[in-house]
């Protein structure tokens, strides 16, 4: 029987038919939308679809007018044409609910004559899509694991139109909800048996599971939260590229009307769509989870190391100054050796250093004021000796008007040592430039050199935390691969930022561009 014949007939007194009860029981079950009018487009009979899509109760005799949009007043009229004509009609209307809080909706309607009234049907597929779509993009807008949750449950209760909903995951003989919202939140953190729960069906069968009054049916969390009221309840196993990740809960108040084979497709799609979500979320935190203890790693690592490195080199300048004792000519050569090692390594691993600390926020600004030209030469003066050691000809070119800053000298410093050494380090002959300049509000520090250059397909990784151009060219300089990223984390707690051109054979610029005033942060 069609939800037309079936709506016809709701309206009328024919002994015929099942009970109006009975009727009205299945036009509730449809996925369709199915409205009674008068001639005089009021309703008379409402089922269970329109009523959610309104967020209340329609009461007999209310005006469709006042549940559409002005903007779709207009198209009443075909209406009142199939009135006339007796000719099916489709018509496009916004439904503006009767509760502020509900979604409005744009329905696709089928109006046909029955008797003296209408029936107006609209189907729910553009509404699926659009809730679909509505469940990947909040799923997308979140990452973190206990939001991803949160937000999953406010879907599936909206979606399922319940008015709770729980994930749940298993640990052994034990299932546990992670996350809950509605009359289900005195659950959330509690375990479980997971022998005759409603869990432990959905995994063996490998589908939805249901329960028309879980208050009554004795299940293992009602015994451990007896303070649940939970009337018909739905779950649905959460599956991901194999792998069981747990359930999906809905529930109504006790004495509310079962979940439909419409709901339980609805919650089925959605189970589908968040199943990769947190399957996709879990992936992120077990990354952040190892990145961080990485970083721990890295941090406590460099701390042991750099002791010894520090008394070596104490010792190493006690010998170099011979206060232990005259030395011969080779005997300082390779403590000068020595001395350039160990300056090797503990530059490493203040890089290192460095990098932890910015990845665990624990880096500051602390603003002074200072001249540009003064920060210019203290760097060079630090790369300087490099540049001799290798017979690069290291200039600094300065304006002709003094500008003066205020910023994190010491961050702003070690930027630009970062990107000096970067250029003596990857040039065998010829310059290095240092230009300082000033545009508008900006500094801006050009560092220019005749190196080997960058492949273009290689700059988008270039500063990639641990990221070098080249696995050769790693071998022959060595470094930690950490000096350009951190200048670019620097640069922009400064404000500023790094540009790069580049040409294989010629040479590279690295571009500093800072503001000339920044905050304290």
């Amino acid at each position: 029987m069609s939800s037309t014949s079936v709506a016809a007939n709701a309206g009328g007194h024919d002994d015929g038919l099942a009970s109006v009860a009975g009727i009205r029981a299945v036009l509730d079950s449809l996925d369709t939308g199915v409205l009674l009018l008068s001639p005089d487009l009021q309703v008379t009979y409402a089922n269970a679809r329109w009523t959610r899509w309104a967020g209340a109760p329609l009461a007999s005799g209310t005006p469709l007018a006042h549940l559409v949009a002005e903007v779709a007043r207009d198209r009443l009229s075909l209406l009142n044409d199939t009135l006339a004509d007796g000719q099916p009609r489709k018509v496009q209307l916004w439904l503006r609910p009767v509760r502020a809080d509900a979604p409005s909706r744009h329905l696709t309607c089928m109006a046909r004559r029955a008797g003296t009234g209408l029936v107006l049907e609209a189907q729910l597929s553009d509404d699926d899509v659009a809730s679909l779509h509505d469940v990947a993009r909040r799923l997308a807008e979140v990452s973190d694991m206990a939001e991803v949750l949160h937000t999953l449950c406010e879907i599936a209760a909206l979606r399922c139109h319940g008015t709770a909903a729980a994930v749940l995951r298993t640990t052994g003989h034990l299932s546990e909800v992670v996350a809950a919202s509605g009359d289900l939140l005195p659950a959330r953190g509690r375990c479980f048996e997971l022998d005759g729960s409603m869990v432990q069906e959905a995994f063996e069968q490998n589908a939805i599971v249901s329960e028309s009054n879980y208050n009554t049916a004795g299940r293992p969390l009602q015994r451990v939260v007896p303070e649940l009221t939970l009337g018909p309840v739905l779950v649905a196993p959460l599956h991901a590229h194999g792998e069981t990740l747990g359930v999906l809960a809905v529930a109504r108040v006790i004495g509310a009307a079962p979940f439909a084979e419409p709901d339980a497709e609805r919650l089925r799609m959605l189970a589908d769509h968040a199943a990769l979500a947190v399957h996709k979320s879990m992936l992120l935190q077990q990354a952040q989870s190892a990145d961080r203890a990485k970083g721990r790693f890295l941090a406590t690592m460099s701390h042991e190391l750099r002791t010894p490195l520090t008394a070596l080199a104490g010792y190493n300048e006690l010998l170099a100054d011979q206060v232990m004792g005259p030395m011969t000519e080779p005997q300082l050569d390779v403590v000068e050796r020595m001395r350039s090692v160990t300056t090797h390594l503990s530059a490493m691993i203040e890089e290192i250093l460095a990098f932890t600390s910015l990845e665990e926020g624990r880096e500051m600004l602390r603003p002074s004021e200072f001249l540009a030209e003064d920060l210019v030469r203290a760097a060079a003066a630090v790369i300087e000796p490099l540049a001799i050691q290798k017979g690069i000809k290291l200039e600094v070119v300065l304006p002709r008007t003094s500008v003066r800053m205020t910023s994190d000298i010491d961050k702003a410093r070690q930027v630009l040592v970062n990107l000096l050494g970067n250029a003596v380090k990857f040039t065998d002959s010829g310059t290095v430039t240092l230009q300082l300049s000033r545009s508008g509000h900006s500094v801006r520090a050009d560092i220019t050199d005749t190196g080997i250059g960058i492949p273009a397909d290689e700059l988008p990784r270039l500063f990639r935390p641990f990221a070098q151009v080249d696995t050769g060219l790693t071998r022959r300089h060595g470094g930690t691969g950490l000096g350009l990223y951190i200048s670019r984390r620097l640069a922009t707690m400064l404000g500023g930022h790094i540009e790069v051109q580049s040409t294989v054979g010629k040479g590279s610029t690295f571009s500093v561009v800072l503001p000339v005033t920044v905050e304290a942060r």
